[in-house]
């Protein structure tokens, strides 16, 4: 391979633009700046918002396909992708809350139901461990021995408390000190060991909320998602969301099978479903259904301008059916 001359430099694809030459790459593009000034813009791009997170919801958009300008955006203004990332980011935080209370009630009803199996709190968790492969086994224990232990790796917040239990660990304290992938496994463990059926499908359900709840504490962008070409999750819909929907006279229509099979909105959809399903407390119902509906006020205060983008507006109305169903603000 013939090498550069020292002082060449490597010519990139996409070269880093200054601010200023941002603004005009996005107006060569069809991107206006009615509604956010060049100035504003530029201060947001300076200091608020990267360029890449900012301009990435411009896959929502259409294109000119014919004409003298082929590939320019329509009906795209700066301002409308400065709103979208707001939006977006108080819906990650919305979701991001909502998992997290998901996963806590999920391992409440784990909690009660080795009681109502009789189970001894112990047992459970070897017989848990015993069912893993040797990877499985090892690459959870392993972990437990290092949080536990007095390393760097030692684990601040639940260390003391595993390594107090690691020789014996209770099912109340493994629930306390595992991650949440580690947690589906074990309520995949708990509903064959129960022959519960249910729990079952809860299971493939908490598999999306876990995913949900990774994307938003990375702090993910998601609305740049919500197009038609963003298909193809992972797993059907579970039995129990779908009957959940048929009941509520959401029927399996083209519409229905479209939107839930959009991956983001299946998250989403599972993590709501879970909610109504888990949630024993109305006061935290009443809250996830406050911070919905503060979502909600914010998306339709610009419903004017989104309603120039049916597909957009059509992922956000199926979203807002979904918080109908499950997390209504009075319930």
């Amino acid at each position: 391979m013939e090498e550069l001359p020292e002082s060449a430099e490597p010519q990139h694809e996409k070269p880093l633009l200054t601010v200023e030459e941002q603004i005009a790459h996005l107006k060569s593009k069809g991107i206006t700046f009615d509604l956010c000034g060049e100035a504003e813009a530029a201060t947001i791009l300076a200091k608020q918002n990267n360029y890449l997170r900012i301009t990435s919801y411009r896959q929502l958009f259409d294109r000119q396909t014919e004409g003298a300008n082929v590939g320019a955006y329509i009906n795209l203004d700066f301002g409308d992708l400065a709103a979208l990332s707001s939006l977006d980011r108080k819906l990650r935080e919305t979701f991001l809350a909502l998992t997290v209370d998901v996963e806590h009630f999920a391992k409440m009803k784990v909690l009660a139901s080795v009681e109502d199996h009789g189970e001894d709190g112990y047992g459970i968790v070897s017989d848990f461990y015993a069912g893993l492969n040797h990877a499985g086994r090892n690459a959870i224990q392993g972990a437990m021995h290092a949080r536990g232990g007095i390393g760097e790796r030692h684990d601040a917040y639940a260390g003391d408390l595993i390594a107090h239990h690691l020789a014996d660990m209770p099912v109340w304290v493994f629930l306390e000190v595992i991650d949440f992938g580690t947690f589906v496994n074990f309520y995949l463990f708990c509903a064959n060991r129960w022959e519960d059926n249910v729990m079952l499908q809860e299971h493939y359900a908490l598999k999306s909320v876990k995913a949900l709840r990774n994307a938003t504490a990375h702090n993910h962008c998601i609305v740049n998602g919500f197009t038609k070409a963003l298909t193809g999750t992972a797993y059907d819909t579970p039995q129990v969301i779908t009957e959940s929907l048929n009941g509520a006279a959401m029927p399996r229509t083209k519409t229905r099978r479209a939107k839930l099979g959009n991956v983001r909105i299946a998250q989403m959809a599972a993590s709501m479903y879970c909610l109504n399903a888990l949630c024993d407390s109305e006061h935290a119902l009443a809250r996830h259904a406050s911070r919905l509906a503060d979502l909600r006020s914010a998306y339709e205060a610009r419903i004017e301008r989104y309603r120039l983008n049916s597909s957009l507006v059509s992922f956000f109305d199926f979203l807002f059916n979904l918080v109908d169903i499950w997390v209504p603000q009075q319930r």
